[in-house]
């Protein structure tokens, strides 16, 4: 046996599931009435709009001659929501790389049994060096 085998001794049904999934959402997108996408003006400020937003001062004190301040409140609770994706995501990165042995957390500069200094890094007892 050289090569994968094909396993067929498993359900079908989660496949047809998220096929048929898959179907009623493309319905459902390909045939929503969307409006005609509006953008902002050619002299809109939205980085001052926000800005301002972010610290509670009223945009046009901000934004200069020739700019128009646009309603930037919306954009703070996006900002905010993609702010508590990111840290959580930052954290259960560091607790998904935090190595443990014997239930223990191993420090950078722990000890073996050895008496030699392992660093964390190099894979620690048992690592490729042995």
């Amino acid at each position: 046996m050289s090569r994968p085998q094909l396993k067929t001794d498993t359900s079908l049904w989660p496949g047809v599931a998220a096929l048929g999934l898959f179907g009623v959402l493309a319905v459902t997108f390909l045939g929503a009435d969307l409006p005609d996408p509006a953008g902002f003006g050619a002299n809109a400020a939205m980085m001052k709009s926000i800005g301002a937003a972010m610290f509670g001062l009223e945009a046009s004190a901000l934004v200069g001659d020739g700019a128009t301040a646009v309603d930037a409140d919306s954009f703070l609770v996006v900002f905010e929501i993609i702010d508590l994706v990111l840290v959580g995501a930052l954290v259960g990165a560091i607790m998904l790389a935090r190595r443990e042995e014997n239930g223990e957390n191993v420090s950078v500069t722990s000890t073996t049994d050895s008496d030699s200094t392992a660093v964390a890094a190099d894979g620690g007892p048992g690592g490729a060096d042995e």
